[in-house]
């Protein structure tokens, strides 16, 4: 079967949970299948980027955009009403030459990721979208905690897209999502026909040689440029760690991530490490004792949560990033609200290896039952089959 891929980036390096998702995913429809791939690129090309993803892709069309493009898309988007960040991927120029594109590889199907592509599915063949987020949810989220400015323009953009996100039942044969509880928030009455295809773990985590060595009491890691990541970093390192620090004056905490907003590079201190990018961020999870994700807005799976406990580390997170997760809190998970809560975690973690050990174990065996890229691959590819008519 011939499988076209549109997406909003280049998926390489890993360093964003959608290019994380679409990597493993085309790795495992590339095993059976012909998998081509369509990405959209403003930036500078990771010298890597196409010699890794060629060794499992046949091709690769790149439709690159400037600020200007952008621009131009974005107040397209003032009159249509559509999503601002639709507009923002959407260029007449890329268009054709998806259009082009698929001339050329005349696929069975064809399999988008996010929202922000739909205004790419003006061709005709069967075709499947991956909402991966309820993204007006994620805007709505992140309007509770920004600025009144920010605020309006992220309320403006969640109903756009709550509208949006239901054009899509009209657009597509078949959609899909992460978990369960992302997909309760598009607002459809078909919204029970969309399919849960969760994330996995490469199994490189699993295999992991741990240095006994740890440099770090508690880690918390992520694309730092992202809002909700950055939230709960600050949250985490002014609210939290001053907490631990009363009983343990010297714990460490690493922030490991790309990107760090200005915020975020301002928490460097004696006992807080930023880190910047990671070339591997396994360093990072085993020079560690145990990781704490305190998600305040957001919406979707943490890929982190799963890397944290596919490495053995015991980790603290919250109900909301939880809720998407589905682990036992005491059994394979602790779940922390308030810092005091937090902080009472870490410190009963750090004080009782054994504890820390049972939690980080039985985690460990939660996310290998549970969160395999093999299993949901195949379950992705099945899907494809059935839209394009193959079985």
């Amino acid at each position: 079967m011939k499988i076209l891929v549109v997406l909003s980036r280049i998926p390489y390096p890993l360093d964003k949970g959608d290019k994380l998702r679409a990597f493993y995913q085309i790795k495992e429809l590339a095993k059976n299948n012909d998998v081509y791939l369509f990405c959209l690129n403003n930036s500078t090309i990771n010298p890597k980027a196409e010699t890794i993803l060629l060794s499992f892709v046949k091709k690769i069309c790149i439709g690159q955009f400037n600020k200007f493009d952008s621009i131009l898309g974005m107040t397209k988007s003032l009159f249509d009403s559509t999503p601002f960040q639709t507009g923002y991927f959407s260029h007449r120029k890329n268009i054709k030459k998806l259009n082009s594109f698929c001339e050329q590889v005349n696929p069975d199907v064809v399999y988008y990721q996010f929202v922000r592509t739909a205004k790419y599915s003006n061709i005709n063949y069967p075709k499947v979208l991956d909402f991966q987020d309820a993204l007006s949810t994620n805007m709505k989220r992140r309007a509770s905690k920004s600025s009144f400015l920010l605020k309006c323009l992220f309320n403006i953009e969640a109903k756009r897209l709550q509208k949006y996100e239901a054009k899509m039942f009209d657009i597509f044969n078949k959609l899909t999502i992460i978990v369960e509880t992302d997909k309760k928030e598009i607002k459809h009455p078909s919204q029970d026909e969309i399919t849960v295809i969760s994330n996995g773990v490469d199994d490189s985590y699993f295999n992991y040689k741990s240095n006994k060595n740890k440099e770090f009491d508690i880690i918390f890691s992520g694309g730092m440029s992202y809002a909700p990541n950055s939230v709960a970093a600050i949250f985490l390192a002014t609210e939290i760690m001053p907490l631990v620090w009363e009983k343990l004056p010297d714990a460490k905490l690493v922030i490991a991530g790309a990107n760090p907003t200005t915020s975020v590079q301002s928490l460097s201190s004696e006992n807080i490490k930023v880190t910047g990018w990671v070339e591997d961020m396994k360093e990072y999870y085993a020079k560690s004792k145990i990781f704490v994700a305190p998600m305040q807005i957001g919406t979707g799976l943490q890929n982190k949560l799963l890397e944290a406990m596919a490495m053995n580390l015991p980790c603290i997170s919250s109900p909301l990033a939880n809720e998407a997760l589905g682990a036992t809190h005491n059994e394979n998970i602790l779940i922390a609200s308030s810092p005091k809560e937090y902080a009472d975690s870490i410190i009963k973690l750090l004080q009782n290896p054994s504890l820390a050990d049972q939690i980080a174990q039985k985690g460990n065996n939660f996310v290998k039952e549970n969160y395999r890229w093999e299993t949901y691959g195949s379950q992705l590819e099945s899907i494809l089959k059935q839209v394009a008519g193959k079985e």
